[in-house]
């Protein structure tokens, strides 16, 4: 009797250790399924090809790195678009005062003015047009007015990447 007792338990921890082991496997296989579906979502980075770069920011040195990361990505194949708000409308704005920046005496506007000859889309809040005394014909030439609608098209494209400065 004491025998029985002992195989009926012998089972039954067999039994807990292949519950424990299956679980371990099911977790597993689980974790990597996951991991297998990121890239699909658009979270693999080389997959993105789309760039939405949002600048606000007045200081003319974050300013003009944001610009170089259009102007670098746009070299490595990237379609980059550019949406400036608040702050940083008036880099849109003919004639704003520039600030040359080290080591190349370059200002934000400058690097604007070449992505925008290199055919980058250059999009202004229209919010700050309405809120400044400025007016389309005082934008240089190249930016245009943003549409909200296109803009929200934009952002929830799965295969394109927003930097916001």
């Amino acid at each position: 009797m004491v025998e029985n007792q002992r195989s009926v338990l012998d089972i039954s921890d067999n039994s807990k250790n292949k519950d424990g082991k299956m679980r371990k496997i099911i977790v597993l296989l689980s974790f990597v399924c996951l991991l297998s579906v990121f890239p699909a979502c658009g979270y693999d980075s080389e997959n993105s090809k789309n760039l939405l770069i949002i600048v606000t920011t007045d200081d003319p040195i974050t300013q003009l790195m944001s610009m170089v990361l259009a102007d670098r990505s746009m070299e490595k194949g990237a379609t980059v678009d550019i949406l400036l708000c608040g702050s940083a409308g008036s880099l849109a704005v003919k004639d704003s005062a520039e600030v040359f920046l080290k080591p190349r005496n370059t200002s934000p506007q400058m690097m604007l003015k070449n992505l925008i000859r290199n055919n980058v889309n250059v999009e202004l809040c229209p919010l700050y047009l309405s809120n400044s005394e400025k007016s389309v014909p005082n934008l240089i030439d190249g930016v245009s007015v943003a549409n909200p609608t296109r803009v929200a098209d934009k952002l929830l494209r799965e295969d394109t990447k927003i930097l916001s400065y």
